[in-house]
């Protein structure tokens, strides 16, 4: 997918979409076990450490898969820190991975 062809917004959610498609194909292959899928397109801080927060409460003691996908973002730093949006979307914050648990 070019995601120059569609508009900003139609090419988050394709990639979305796409990704979402790719792991449930994985998870037929691997176990019988259904996958709970969260998609966060352009989240800001406040929304990933809400989103990692309420997903760790759900799975207990199962496992939370963590896909970042920053396409137009820096990239993330050897502190372990991507990058966000902050909360009027007017910069990217680095946020530290560990600061999710």
């Amino acid at each position: 997918m070019d995601p120059s062809s569609v508009t900003r917004q139609k090419a988050k959610e394709k990639i979305g979409e796409r990704l979402e498609a790719q792991y449930a194909r994985w998870q037929q292959q691997r176990a019988a076990r259904s996958l709970k899928y969260r998609r966060a397109l352009d989240p800001t801080v406040e929304d990933v450490r809400s989103l990692c927060l309420s997903l760790r409460r759900q799975a207990r003691h199962e496992r939370v898969l963590f896909h970042y996908n920053g396409h137009g973002v820096p990239r993330p730093t050897a502190n372990g820190e991507i990058w966000v949006f902050s909360k009027n979307y007017t910069e990217y914050i680095p946020l530290s991975v560990s600061d999710l648990k």
